[in-house]
Order: structure tokens, then C-alpha cells, then sequence
């Protein structure tokens, strides 16, 4: 299943969507891409991209289409009159705020962003944060944020769903997955990021994986993450038996069936 729920009521099956219920979905859900020169059209100009789905799904005229592209591209920092530009006319960061005016054109109740400042300099990196905040205050979007970068996510998100090989080994509101995580991979994760505090970092024990990722396409008749995880040895229910997401405090859910192990 792949749920969408839009409101605290309703929770619709993405899957099992028909073609003419899909196209609807689509208005409430829109993507915006980890490659800003990659996800837009070379061939188009940022008006075209930005007012063909007003005209073809919203069946806005051309005054109605102009009108909107010029709000739009004035609510992600850019001047209007930039929208006669061509993808290669701008900056990475500029071309990440068309890619956001685009996704915000059918005014989405949810926005997928997947690793949306990784392709960007540091520097360009916090406006395209300070601005995608900024949205979701203004505009009460919900956002689903993809990101490997730890500060990022730490900084941006109200949840945190660690992932491993596709399936979620940990789950909670940010400021416990970071004071307590219950996951070995996700106590690695945090222990890899690095610290600006220097005595801080000399200080902390590292949680060192071994071995090499499974591939996603191997079995295992146990615990995914069971060949690199450095508390699973010696213990038979970890190559015999897959955990389950389980509460290991308010709001807080691991797939593990050793918990804080190391500190036991």
C-alpha cells in the first residue's frame, strides 16, 4: 500500500487508484526533484513549464495562466519577468525555485522533496531551506523531505522515519530520534555526522558498521541489517526472526529486537 491521506479523515490507496482518480491525486501531491537542471525541460521557456498544466488541467486562459505564473515565481523569490528565461539562463539555486514554483502551480496539499539542496553550494543550500520553511508556514503545506544530510533533516523536519534497504527501522518526532536513537543504523547514522564542537567530537564513541550492504535483492530469513549490526552477534533471534516496528517510547517506534542494545 501507498496511503495519501490529505486531512486527519482520509487515507486513499494510491495503488488501487484508476487512471481518472489518479490524475486527480496528482493535483494534491506534487514532487520536487533532487536535480535542478535534470527535472526541467531545456527546450522550454520557465513560463511554458510553469503554465502548461494551469491551461491543460486547470483550464485557466492565457491572462489567467500569466497572472498565476507571475505570483508564483514572485513566491519563490524570482522576478517575473525572468519567466521568458530558459533553464540555462539560471542558477542552480534559481533553477531549484522554478522547480518549487512548478510543483506549487496546483497548489498541492502535500510536496515531496526529494534531496532538494544536495545538487546546490552550501551557501545556496540555506536559502533554498530558509525558503522551502517559509512555504510551508505560509502556504500550511505538508512536506515529505528525502535527505542522507543529518543537519538537514534535523534542522527542517517535525518526524523522522530512518530507512534500511527500503523498510523503516525507526520512527519518531526529530528531537527523540536525536537525544535517544533506539536503532543500531540509526546510532551509526548520528555518530557519522560530524559535530562543530571539537572537544564534543573527540569525545564520543563511534558506532562502526561491518561488512558491505546487502543488496536489496537478497533474502534474509532474519533481521535485514543483522550482517552489519554490531550487537546482533551470538544472538539467534536476529538471523531467525524479522522484528516489527515496536514503541520504545511516546511517539518513538524501532524494528528491533534489541532495542538500545548496546547499553544493555
Amino acid at each position: 500500500q501507498v496511503l495519501l491521506r490529505t486531512d486527519q479523515t482520509e487515507a486513499r490507496d494510491l495503488l488501487s487508484l484508476q487512471r481518472s482518480e489518479l490524475k486527480k491525486v496528482r493535483q494534491q501531491l506534487q514532487v520536487v526533484f533532487q536535480d535542478p537542471y535534470g527535472s526541467l525541460n531545456p527546450r522550454m521557456s520557465v513560463y511554458r513549464m510553469v503554465s502548461e498544466p494551469l491551461t491543460v488541467h486547470l483550464g485557466m486562459n492565457r491572462d489567467q495562466a500569466k497572472e498565476r505564473v507571475s505570483e508564483l515565481m514572485e513566491l519563490v523569490g524570482l522576478d517575473p519577468k525572468m519567466a521568458d528565461r530558459y533553464p540555462h539562463e539560471f542558477s542552480g539555486g534559481q533553477r531549484q525555485r522554478v522547480g518549487i514554483a512548478r510543483a506549487l502551480a496546483f497548489e498541492p496539499k502535500v510536496l515531496i522533496l526529494d534531496e532538494p539542496v544536495s545538487a546546490l553550494d552550501v551557501s545556496v543550500q540555506a536559502q533554498i531551506l530558509n525558503l522551502i520553511i517559509g512555504l510551508q508556514k505560509q502556504l500550511n503545506l505538508t512536506y515529505l523531505f528525502v535527505s542522507h544530510d543529518l543537519a538537514v533533516v534535523e534542522h527542517i523536519a517535525d518526524e523522522i522515519a530512518v530507512m534500511y534497504l527500503g523498510k523503516i527501522v525507526e520512527h519518531g518526532v526529530t528531537e527523540s530520534i536525536f537525544r535517544d536513537p533506539a536503532h543500531p543504523y540509526t546510532q551509526a547514522l548520528l555518530s557519522a555526522s560530524p559535530i562543530p564542537d571539537i572537544q564534543l567530537e573527540q569525545q564520543r564513541t563511534r558506532v562502526v558498521l561491518r561488512g558491505d550492504i546487502t543488496s536489496d535483492g537478497v533474502s534474509l530469513s532474519g533481521c535485514q541489517f543483522a550482517p552489519r549490526c554490531p550487537i546482533s552477534d551470538g544472538k539467534e533471534q536476529c538471523t531467525s526472526e524479522s522484528p516489527t516496528l515496536a514503541d520504545v517510547g511516546d511517539k518513538h517506534q524501532v524494528s528491533c529486537h534489541f532495542p538500545r542494545g548496546w547499553a544493555q
